[in-house]
């Protein structure tokens, strides 16, 4: 087995992805976008202390300087501040869309309450954690 990148190995570990999943180059902008789901969700329906969310929003602006590197990679032409004007209007369909659920289903909804569990996981991520075994 290659060796994967760390966030991938935390992600393993918290069993969000499977090795498998992890093995076939999971996507950095699809985490992106739960980071984005999460936060959307948490802004409505959880109201997390301060220090969670500065926790969160750390991890997720990790994930973001991914991300965007990998963005960078796939195109040439794209620069920070094209990628940072894109990631901003997606966060805003994101939290349209999640707006939407909420309003016909409210906080309960399934797939809301699946987006509040990701989000305390997410601000509970080690990112820089070693994966080492002692």
């Amino acid at each position: 087995m290659r060796s994967l990148p760390l966030p991938v190995v935390v992600l393993v570990v918290l069993g969000l992805i499977s090795p498998a999943a992890a093995e076939s180059k999971i996507d950095i902008l699809e985490i992106f976008d739960q980071f984005m789901i999460s936060n959307a969700v948490a802004s409505r329906c959880e109201k997390p202390d301060e220090q969670k969310a500065a926790k969160f929003l750390a991890n997720m602006n990790t994930v973001r300087i991914f991300a965007t590197k990998k963005l960078m990679q796939m195109s040439k032409d794209a620069t920070e501040k094209t990628i940072d004007k894109a990631a901003v209007e997606r966060y805003r369909r994101i939290d349209k869309a999640i707006s939407d659920v909420i309003a016909k289903e409210g906080c309960d909804a399934p797939q809301i309450k699946e987006a509040r569990k990701r989000f305390d996981v997410q601000a509970e991520m080690n990112l820089f954690a070693n994966s080492k075994s002692n």
